[in-house]
């Protein structure tokens, strides 16, 4: 049940990306046109409904630095491991979590900026971001947006190869020695 969940709002994710985003002029508002309907039947429905998408993609983000934990070609770096997670790397990765959370933020007003037409978030993300002199071309032409979507399919054939492995915690959660 979970799992297909995850699956129906990636598949979600991806297709309003394509349809939304990455077609100029948009073949459609999709997840944006959703939201604006479910706050019709209801104010707070569509907010909840772009929460969770929001929320999804920041899970996933989070999910996905603790699977790497800033892995190199054949060395890790900072290395999440249940019960021996250094505190200096605990806290590279949650500096680097903070970094994402903003990147998330800002795709999702990028992403569903006819919904949130006329707030804060799209001021900022949407206006002022896309003004400024040395990276206005990396939003002209779509980059960030061309690079989720590469990114994406990279994982979905890394997981059709490799499967996802769950591994039991070796050792119980302490906070000291």
């Amino acid at each position: 049940m979970i799992y297909d969940l995850r699956l129906i709002v990636s598949i979600a994710w991806v297709a309003h990306i394509i349809i939304y985003l990455l077609v100029d002029p948009p073949l459609s508002s999709f997840l944006n046109e959703i939201f604006i309907k479910l706050d019709s039947v209801w104010g707070l429905l569509g907010t909840a409904a772009f929460a969770f998408f929001c929320f999804y993609l920041l899970i996933a983000v989070i999910a996905g630095e603790m699977m790497l934990g800033l892995k190199l070609v054949f060395i890790t770096i900072h290395p999440m491991k249940w019960g021996g997670t250094l505190m200096n790397s605990f806290l590279f990765n949650v500096g680097l979590i903070l970094l994402c959370s903003i990147s998330v933020i800002q795709f999702c007003a990028t992403a569903f900026a006819y919904y949130a037409q006329a707030t804060a978030a799209q001021e900022i993300f949407g206006h002022t971001l896309q003004s400024l002199r040395g990276i206005k071309y990396l939003y002209k032409y779509n980059v960030f947006q061309y690079g989720f979507v590469a990114l994406a399919i990279l994982t979905l054939f890394y997981y059709a190869l490799f499967g996802w492995r769950k591994r039991k915690p070796t050792g119980r959660f302490q906070l000291s020695s």
